[in-house]
């Protein structure tokens, strides 16, 4: 189905707005915004729910080869909509001339996990999205997310996980379900110091990381749930790292440990 949008009072433009800035909107209405040709070719590509599609005279080839593949698909409504409107729809400087509002649906958790990484307090969405998607790369089974961490659907997470959350279980949970699903996976804390040497700790066994927000760190609950501290060594200045690249380097040791390289 395809139609035509040129008032900004349109029902679907009213709810893109309310979806792009409100987390209670997504929350409440179960469904997030994918902008750009690559994120819902992705969206398409895993056969993630699609309810309708916004497009203008902007979108390039590749994105109008996209909409003419879905033009036969009844679920999905496209429509066509003026330049000046998506600008004022987009969460982005420069629109690629399409978004998705897509129903939000994570994927379900594995039921025996054996690597998984926790984010706590961690606010920043550039940050966030480039946890999900290194996460999504090395074959974490899942990111969680605590109480008082950004917001995983937010448009600006969504665009920096490079289509990482329509293939990985990502889930924000109380503490106690959290506590009771990770059950008696050991549970390493990314401490600035004072923890064993990342190298140091058994990581092939199964395992999951607790990372700290970029300000405080990890919260007062993540510290006393934690089994292990572990540290990367830093003999440079830096009293830290953001949360993106420490995760990044923990769950690369982890790879390293669980699929060590034989030369020929």
């Amino acid at each position: 189905m395809s139609e035509l949008i040129t008032s900004s009072d349109n029902n679907k433009i009213k709810r893109v707005r309310n979806l792009q800035h409100r987390r209670r909107n997504r929350e409440s209405e179960k469904a997030f915004i994918a902008e750009g040709v690559r994120l819902v070719e992705e969206g398409v590509k895993t056969q993630w729910p699609i309810e309708f599609i916004l497009f203008d005279e902007t979108l390039s080839e590749r994105g109008l080869k996209l909409i003419e593949s879905l033009k036969t698909q009844k679920t999905i409504t496209i429509a066509k909509i003026p330049s000046n409107l998506m600008a004022e729809v987009s969460d982005t400087e420069t629109p690629q001339g399409i978004l998705a509002v897509l129903k939000l649906q994570p994927l379900a958790l594995p039921l025996n996990p054996t690597f998984l990484v926790i984010a706590d307090q961690i606010r920043d969405p550039g940050n966030m999205g480039t946890l999900l998607r290194t996460a999504e790369a090395a074959g974490v089974e899942s990111v969680l997310l605590t109480p008082g961490t950004v917001d995983a659907f937010s448009p600006k997470v969504v665009r920096a996980g490079m289509g990482a959350h329509f293939r990985l279980p990502i889930q924000h949970l109380p503490w106690q379900e959290l506590k009771d699903y990770i059950k008696k996976v050991p549970l390493y804390l990314a401490a600035a110091e004072g923890g064993e040497p990342l190298w140091s700790a058994d990581l092939k066994a199964p395992c999951a990381l607790l990372i700290g927000g970029e300000a405080f760190g990890a919260s007062p609950i993540g510290e006393k749930m934690a089994t292990h501290r572990i540290t990367i060594p830093m003999p440079g200045r830096a009293e830290s790292l953001n949360a993106a690249i420490a995760a990044g380097i923990l769950i690369t040791e982890v790879l390293r440990q669980r699929y060590p390289f034989h030369r020929n």
